[in-house]
């Protein structure tokens, strides 16, 4: 199995396991709350630009935040009570160079590059592929420490949105 096959298999079950335990309207949770509440787990920061929080949850090891945005971007930051997970992430996405096309989900590492999330110079991979509806996406993602355990970011959003400066001022926000 490949790298990003992997890593997205793991974001993956996290994230179908928050789906799975998400309250929906109507049931006594107010989603913005529990969204706050569940981040500040893994880290402090400001939100790009026309994100609104999806859902939260923090189970069975993990914590997991979901934000969407009006223009079909989407943001997602897993963390890991496992140390282990940080290893197996860190290494998937060494592998991630450019050139690298994992064809099963349609995605190409086009760049990576240096960033700082939390106070620590980590690799941000740089992918665009073809979405849902044949829009070309763009997605950065990144392994980062976070405040309880390693973690993942997910940031992806059509390539003709895709706002440089933005995303800058979000990795830039993290704390």
């Amino acid at each position: 199995m490949n790298p990003f096959t992997k890593l997205m298999l793991t974001v993956g079950g996290v994230l179908l396991l928050a789906l799975g335990a998400c309250r929906y309207p109507g049931t006594g949770t107010d989603p913005d709350r529990i969204v706050a509440k569940t981040a500040v787990k893994i880290a402090d920061f400001t939100l790009p630009p026309g994100y609104e929080p999806d859902y939260g949850l923090h189970a069975l090891g993990y914590t997991a935040v979901a934000y969407t945005s009006s223009h079909r971007g989407q943001l997602y930051l897993v963390q890991s009570e496992a140390e282990v997970d940080g290893a197996t992430l860190a290494e998937a996405l060494s592998e991630m160079v450019p050139g690298y096309v994992d064809e099963d989900n349609d995605m190409a590492v086009v760049a990576q590059q240096l960033v700082t999330i939390r106070q620590q110079e980590v690799t941000l991979v740089i992918s665009e592929g073809t979405g849902w509806e044949d829009e070309t996406m763009r997605q950065a993602t990144a392994v980062f420490q976070g405040k309880a355990g390693p973690a993942l970011l997910i940031l992806r959003e059509p390539v003709a949105l895709w706002d440089d400066t933005a995303v800058a001022a979000f990795l830039a926000s993290m704390r």
